[in-house]
């Protein structure tokens, strides 16, 4: 078999360093953290020891080759409200730079919503004006696909990348210099949760991918079952191995698709908060993969 990239969501608490202590724990090649609480806006840059206590562990040594970082839970670009537009530039950029300063391998975040703009016209023109701010904004400019939109599940009705489509339109709309540093992160969670039936015709929502988002964009996977029912747009990730509403012989399907299993796959499980559970999780992701 040839290597696979396949990780987890681990916590950074006591110090981004943690991240690769926690991953070596889970005998993964791949993590994901929030650098920063994901409930509160982090509006100043990140403290140069955060960056030094990282990399002094790195050299030690560490299973992790992989670090990708989620965004806050507060960003919408498409926000018309000016200072939380403003903030959720600057705590992008803020992670766009601590993922620059440590080489990681892409910041995840969710576009917005366009619940308050009066038109979707001024909400997509709201996130390109601020997609091109923020790489305007950067201490250094990143290299390869970093800024990766993530794939919704459509809870709440007007939120932006629950379809494909959604997520082309902001691409296209970027300078082809920004183009170059921005991908996508799918979700199977939200990508069965907002219709895309992966359960019953797996290979025709990879030709949607292929033919919308190109193949090429797309860098990274949150790999989880679902809670809820196939289209109810609730976002509701459940653990691998029990029954969930995609099921095992589904997500087995997906994972090792001949092409996807080249991407990075990250769990976003419930059990990830205990230690056993983040074991057994990953035990069981390591298994399900060719």
């Amino acid at each position: 078999m040839s290597k696979r990239n396949l990780g987890a969501y681990v916590s950074c608490a006591g110090g981004l360093q943690n991240i690769l202590i926690r991953g070596d724990f889970l005998n993964i090649n791949t993590v994901m953290t929030h650098p920063a609480p994901p409930q509160k806006w982090n509006s100043q840059p990140f403290k140069p020891e955060t960056v030094q206590m990282y990399l002094d562990k790195k050299v030690k040594g560490t299973l992790v080759e992989k670090v990708y970082f989620h965004g806050i839970y507060l960003v919408n670009l498409a926000n018309p409200d000016n200072q939380k537009f403003h903030l959720s530039k600057i705590s992008l950029v803020n992670h766009m730079d601590l993922l620059n300063d440590i080489n990681g391998d892409g910041v995840i975040f969710h576009t917005g919503t366009f619940k308050d703009q009066l038109t979707d016209e001024a909400g997509y023109e709201r996130i390109n004006y601020g997609i091109n701010w923020i790489f305007e904004n950067l201490k250094q400019q990143p290299t390869g696909k970093k800024f990766l939109l993530e794939c919704a599940a459509g809870a709440g009705g007007k939120v932006v990348g629950d379809k494909f489509e959604e997520l082309k339109i902001i691409f296209k709309a970027l300078p082809k210099d920004i183009q170059s540093k921005v991908g996508f992160c799918l979700d199977t969670q939200h990508m069965f949760s907002s219709g895309y039936d992966i359960v019953n015709d797996l290979d025709g929502v990879v030709r949607q991918i292929e033919d919308i988002l190109g193949l090429e964009n797309v860098v990274a996977v949150h790999f989880n079952d679902s809670k809820t029912d196939f289209a109810s747009n609730k976002d509701r990730h459940e653990n691998l191995g029990v029954e969930g509403k995609i099921g095992e012989v589904a997500m087995k399907a997906f994972l090792n698709h001949p092409k996807l299993k080249h991407l990075d796959f990250m769990l976003e499980t419930p059990s990830l908060d205990d230690k056993d559970g983040s074991k057994h999780q990953i035990e069981l992701l390591k298994a399900w993969a060719e």
